[in-house]
């Protein structure tokens, strides 16, 4: 499994003209998005040597949140577009209550799309790519069609977004913290409770079956829970401190570097079994709404709807939390539940990532626009956090905060894929979230320990078990995460592993191991 040309050529070209990948800035004298989106000049357009004579209407898909700011922030970016290189893009939102069903249907190709967002989650990606939903981006294509995205691109990034020696999908450009999930409670509940400072998931339940059984007839749940935000990566994976390769997980704790023989199926541990029964009793304490597995709201709305007591989050999304619920007079705060020995690491940069599809009328041109979307400062900035003095506010630090009409279009509520070096940071972050977040940069796994950038499970030769076992993960391991089954917990996912042994867990797992070994030992 060794590395391909395109991506030594890729390398060459950022080291070359970008410094080795170093961050890129703002354009030199460049502003802030203007809402009247000025005519563009040649001399700020490295894109005018492209011939654009025939204007292109390009429908892009994303999944995330739609504000109600969004069409009119989307035609602001796209009339600048226009200017740049004679193109016009649609962006359609694919709710993340949705994206299970929904986006399958648009790469069915009943749908008029061009672009679309990739996740290694969503599909997933692989059975995408597999059935040919995707354009491939070739070396020769990338060179003539993407030239800024060439120069400014973070190089590891590359890696991770290979699939079988091919590339596929353009990954973000920007990454944070996996695996530093914590929770966010509101004060009022916490005191009217006589609860402590919440510092492990212990006494996180604790103020969760207080609120449950002391707000029943209030209408607020202690926590709303559906199948679009898996409990497992907070409750189960960051608790056990456990790291992803491929479909297998490590445990970061037993040993000083990642080795192929520790890699192991996650539902067939002790550790799954536990959270598993823990969910189930969250679920008969009345923690979150009976009818849970069906919700389509994502919690984090739902909390600051006042509907729940409770939201799971990264830091950045805390913070927004804080700010926002105080801006309506209730005070909440945000909580690290993972214990001193968590490890932390930087999220791969292909988990938010764009693709073009196999069936666009317009190919090129697609490239181009994701050309601009990723390097246009005023684009970029634009489609990432909306319009500067109304839903962010630049500081002099270059930072963001949120603006007056901050929930008309939440920075980065569907753009992920575009997070770029060209955002400003993140401002206002209130003292306790950025307490957590230095607890986060302290806990960071070394790439030394971790070194799997880059690493792909090729399973053309067991195409079949792989299809059979993520149907079977789609359609259990919800249940088992918002505790559907109760008292049968436990019968359940022995019936449960034991479908994922006939599908070929065993055989597949064995394979990574050994895809794992050979993908180190070429890249030592």
């Amino acid at each position: 499994m060794k590395r391909i040309s395109l991506i030594s050529l890729i390398l060459a070209l950022i080291i070359a003209a970008a410094g080795c990948g170093s961050a890129s800035q703002a354009p030199a004298g460049s502003a802030p998005p203007d809402q009247d989106a000025p005519a563009v000049g040649t001399e700020d357009n490295p894109w005018a040597g492209f011939d654009t004579s025939k204007e292109v209407n390009l429908i892009f898909y994303a999944v995330g949140t739609k504000g109600s700011d969004h069409d009119r922030v989307v035609k602001i970016a796209s009339d600048r577009m226009r200017e740049l290189i004679n193109t016009t893009v649609e962006v359609l939102i694919i709710p993340l209550s949705d994206f299970q069903t929904k986006y399958p249907l648009v790469l069915a190709g009943g749908e008029d799309v061009d672009i679309i967002m990739t996740h290694p989650y969503i599909g997933p990606f692989t059975t995408h790519a597999d059935n040919g939903a995707f354009y491939e981006l070739t070396e020769e294509f990338m060179q003539k069609w993407m030239p800024e995205t060439m120069k400014s691109q973070v190089p590891v990034s590359w890696n991770q977004a290979m699939y079988r020696g091919k590339l596929y999908q353009i990954p973000r450009n920007q990454s944070d913290y996996e695996q530093a999930y914590g929770v966010v409670v509101r004060k009022d509940m916490r005191d009217k409770y006589n609860i402590p400072e919440i510092t492990s998931l212990d006494q996180f339940e604790e103020y969760l079956f207080a609120v449950a059984g002391g707000e029943k007839d209030s209408g607020m749940f202690a926590m709303y829970a559906n199948p679009t935000l898996p409990m497992s990566m907070t409750f189960l994976q960051g608790l056990n401190n456990w790291m992803p390769v491929g479909a297998a997980m490590w445990d970061a704790d037993t040993s000083g570097v990642v080795k192929p023989e520790d890699l192991f199926n996650s539902v067939e541990s002790q550790e799954y079994r536990e959270y598993c029964l823990r969910m189930a009793s969250w679920a008969k304490a009345g923690v979150w709404p009976s009818n849970a597995i069906t919700g389509v709201t994502h919690i984090t709305d739902l909390f600051k709807e006042s509907k729940s007591a409770s939201d799971i989050c990264m830091y950045k999304a805390a913070n927004e939390d804080i700010v926002q619920m105080a801006q309506k007079g209730i005070e909440v705060e945000y909580f690290n539940i993972m214990s001193p020995t968590t490890n932390t690491r930087i999220s791969p940069y292909n988990y938010d990532a764009l693709a073009i599809t196999s069936f666009s009328k317009n190919p090129e041109r697609a490239a181009l626009a994701i050309d601009v979307m990723k390097n246009d400062y005023e684009i970029n900035n634009l489609m990432q956090g909306g319009v500067e003095g109304e839903h962010y506010i630049l500081a002099e630090d270059n930072s963001h905060e949120p603006g007056p009409s901050a929930e008309a279009y939440p920075w980065s509520g569907w753009a992920w894929c575009l997070r770029s070096l060209l955002n400003p940071g993140e401002g206002g972050i209130v003292p306790q979230v950025k307490a957590i977040r230095e607890q986060y940069d302290k806990a960071n796994l070394d790439p030394a320990r971790f070194p799997v950038d880059g690493f792909t499970v090729d399973n053309s030769a067991f195409e079949a078990e792989t299809a059979l076992i993520n149907s079977l993960n789609q359609e259990w391991a919800s249940s088992f995460d918002l505790g559907v089954f109760g008292d049968d917990t436990e019968a359940k996912l022995d019936e449960y592993i034991g479908l994922l042994k006939q599908a070929g867990s065993d055989l597949v797992l064995e394979q990574t191991k050994i895809q794992f070994a050979q993908f180190l030992a070429d890249n030592q």
